[in-house]
């Protein structure tokens, strides 16, 4: 019988089109064969990825946002001039499904992590998954984490179980430095989490209890360390995927004091030591004189958190920008979220495109761009699409033309091309819903009785539901859902907290 680190070993060696022929969103790119790159790499490229945590879509400048909102935000605004900026770029609704399904190329439903765990359970990736961390250490990477894992709390479920050589940072959210001050919190009953560190090959121990001081300082020490790692492996010859979840502007946008300034708002602090960091970052990358060897990409885990918490100050939070919503929800201001690749030489500079782009693209994107795409899985299904040729290439399309939004385990939205159609509705929209042809004007959080269908490019705010005019979008709808239906039949989704799809023996 084959044990763990053998079944991931031989996963990404197995046919090709076994697996993701029946995965919903690889079918959407079934017959079209991706551009090649523009040029053929000098080398491996050394990936680094910053995700920031509840950033809305209208907060920077580059988006609309930044000096609109009170604060400028530069560094970014000049990342994406130096690259490309995905004005459709989608996500999950939620912190744990989004960091998952970066790290898999699997939607989280298939991993058991639509949702973030709070009623106890075991979190977090099954070890039998197959993160990017793995596959790309595989094909030669050495790979670190900085910053909030949220996909494991537990020995067998840190980053470093999952393919990352080195980790600093938080397992879960930075939401529970609250709890301690609400009344009644009985910590025999919840235990709060400490700020962590790890290596490959030995256990993760606690460096420090993560309470509202540390929170403050918490980003400071990830882009201390991240940028301490990228002058030390530009030195070596060896590839390296950094990852670098950042813990703002996540409830409560606690600052370093270095960013605490009068007249602003605790948000607006954050937004100015977001941009103030990932500035840090990218210098570092320059400063080693590796940019044009390195992917840069910038982007969040989901949209808007406006609701307040327990010492956060009243008054504006994340901004979703022209869309309605924030998380958890199937509305675009939950799930479109800006995103900008820089990739000297590759990704052409200032280019803007509004073409359908999923996080979980990254999976297969970033492995063809190691050389290491025959390492992708076939034992399951993989819903990432090779987006080479689009991002890095002369392709003016993007592979992707459609996607389905879950959470906690139910469809609540699919998006085909411009159309995206409600099936349940989690977060009641703020403002009408106007069904064409008729008064309704009635939202509510639970399954719609008919589906709701939007034209977002007409329409992105959803306000105008089209469903009774545009009937024949359901065929293409259903088509993508039966699509999917087949592909559990194949490869069955894990259970939250499952160890592997019960399908699968070895």
């Amino acid at each position: 019988m084959a044990d763990q680190s053998e079944v991931k070993a031989t996963a990404g060696r197995r046919d090709f089109l076994l697996g993701s022929l029946l995965s919903a969103s690889a079918l959407s790119a079934a017959g079209r064969a991706p551009a090649a790159p523009r040029k053929a790499a000098r080398r491996q490229p050394n990936i680094v990825f910053m995700l920031v945590d509840n950033y809305g879509y209208g907060d920077l400048g580059c988006y609309g946002g930044g000096e609109l909102r009170g604060v400028a935000t530069p560094r970014v605004d000049r990342l994406a001039s130096q690259g490309v900026r995905l004005t459709n770029f989608n996500v999950e609704p939620e912190c744990t499904p989004s960091r998952s399904a970066f790290l898999t190329g699997r939607m989280p439903i298939r991993s058991g992590t639509s949702a973030v765990e709070l009623a106890g359970g075991k979190d977090g990736l099954a070890p039998w998954e197959y993160t990017l961390a793995e596959l790309l250490s595989d094909a030669g990477y050495s790979t670190a984490l900085f910053g909030k894992w949220h996909l494991g709390s537990s020995e067998g479920r840190f980053p470093t179980n999952q393919g990352f050589d080195e980790w600093f940072g938080i397992p879960r959210s930075s939401g529970e430095v609250n709890w301690v001050l609400q009344p009644g919190f009985d910590p025999k009953e919840y235990q709060l989490q400490s700020v962590m560190e790890g290596k490959k090959g030995e256990p993760s121990r606690a460096i420090r209890p993560y309470d509202r001081a540390a929170r403050a300082l918490m980003d400071r020490e990830i882009t201390d360390r991240a940028t301490a790692y990228i002058a030390r492996k530009a030195k070596e010859d060896k590839p390296f995927f950094l990852y670098i979840p950042f813990t703002l502007p996540h409830d409560p946008p606690l600052t370093h004091p270095d960013f605490t300034k009068p007249n602003r708002s605790q948000y607006q602090n954050a937004m100015d030591e977001i941009d103030h960091n990932a500035g840090r970052v990218i210098d570092a990358i320059d400063a080693a004189g590796i940019g044009e060897d390195t992917i840069v990409v910038f982007t969040s885990d989901n949209g808007p958190q406006t609701f307040q918490g327990i010492g956060v100050d009243f008054g504006g939070q994340s901004d979703s920008g022209p869309f309605r919503g924030e998380f958890p929800s199937g509305w675009e201001g939950a799930v479109r979220v800006p995103c900008v690749i820089r990739w000297p030489g590759r990704a052409k500079p200032g280019r803007v495109s509004n073409q359908i782009v999923s996080l979980l693209d990254f999976y297969r994107t970033f492995a063809t761009l190691a050389g290491a795409a025959d390492r992708v899985p076939t034992d399951r299904a993989i819903d990432s699409i090779d987006q080479s040729g689009f991002l890095f290439g002369d392709q003016a399309t993007s592979d992707r033309d459609h996607l389905m939004i879950f959470h906690d385990n139910k469809l609540l939205a699919i998006k085909w091309p411009n159309f995206k159609m409600h099936f349940e509705v989690r977060d009641a929209p703020r403002g009408p819903v106007v069904t064409t042809g008729q008064s309704t004007t009635t939202a509510f959080d639970n399954v719609l009785p008919e589906p709701w269908v939007f034209d977002i490019e007409n329409d992105p705010k959803e306000l105008w539901n089209i469903s009774t005019t545009n009937v024949w979008v359901r065929r293409p709808m259903t088509k993508i859902r039966r699509a999917y239906a087949e592909s559990v039949a194949k490869f069955p989704n894990l259970r939250p907290g499952g160890e592997r799809p019960e399908a699968v023996t070895g």
